[in-house]
């Protein structure tokens, strides 16, 4: 499938061509998505928050590529001003069970920001 995004370099990798296409919109995911984790959690409900965000911004500084059958890299773009010189952007690697960024080891049952946006865009893609 051909990326529909203006620019996008990963063509066929790019998720959000993938959501463009998918059946189930990110409301939907977000419910069935919250229905399997510890939504109790306060941690992990503003963790599912943030996710929901991020997938919902996607393009908007946020990008996630598949980089493998069920890996991905999440960047997001730096946020600090050009002039400054400092590069705050990210580049992260996650999968079902893991993820390269800091917050992966301290989130509760390893379910950081963007395992949970994966989760979400997965289920947007797969979900009936």
């Amino acid at each position: 499938m051909l990326c529909h995004c203006v620019g996008c370099k990963y063509n066929n990798y790019c998720l959000v061509s993938l959501i463009k296409d998918s059946s189930m919109n990110l409301a939907q995911a977000m419910l069935v998505i919250s229905q399997r984790i510890p939504i109790a959690d306060a941690s992990v409900q503003a963790r599912l928050n943030r996710a929901y965000d991020t997938v919902r911004n996607l393009g908007s500084g946020y990008s996630i590529t598949a980089v493998s059958n069920g890996v991905y890299k999440v960047h997001k773009e730096s946020t600090a001003p050009a002039f400054s010189g400092v590069d705050s952007s990210a580049n992260y690697v996650t999968d079902n069970k893991s993820c390269t960024c800091p917050d992966f080891e301290k989130a509760r049952a390893g379910l950081c920001k963007h395992r949970l946006a994966i989760m979400l865009m997965e289920e947007m893609h797969n979900g009936d």
